[in-house]
C-alpha cells in the first residue's frame, strides 16, 4: 500500500505527515521532511511487528 503523504512548512521547518498512520517527522527541505519520515515509519512498522508477535 503506498503511503498517502501531506507535507507543509511551519517556521523553517517542512512537515511531512502519513495520512493514514499520522506518523510524523520534519526536516529543513520537504525531501528531508519525507526522507526522515520514511525512516519513521519503517520503524513504526517494525515496533507494530514486534508487540503483535509478543500478543501470540
Amino acid at each position: 500500500m503506498e503511503p498517502l503523504i501531506e507535507v507543509h512548512r511551519e517556521g523553517k521547518y517542512y512537515i511531512a505527515i502519513d495520512l493514514l498512520t499520522h506518523v510524523a517527522d520534519q526536516g529543513l527541505t520537504g525531501e528531508e521532511a519525507v526522507r526522515n519520515l520514511k525512516k519513521g515509519l519503517t520503524e513504526h512498522h517494525q515496533l507494530k511487528r514486534a508487540l503483535h508477535s509478543r500478543k501470540e
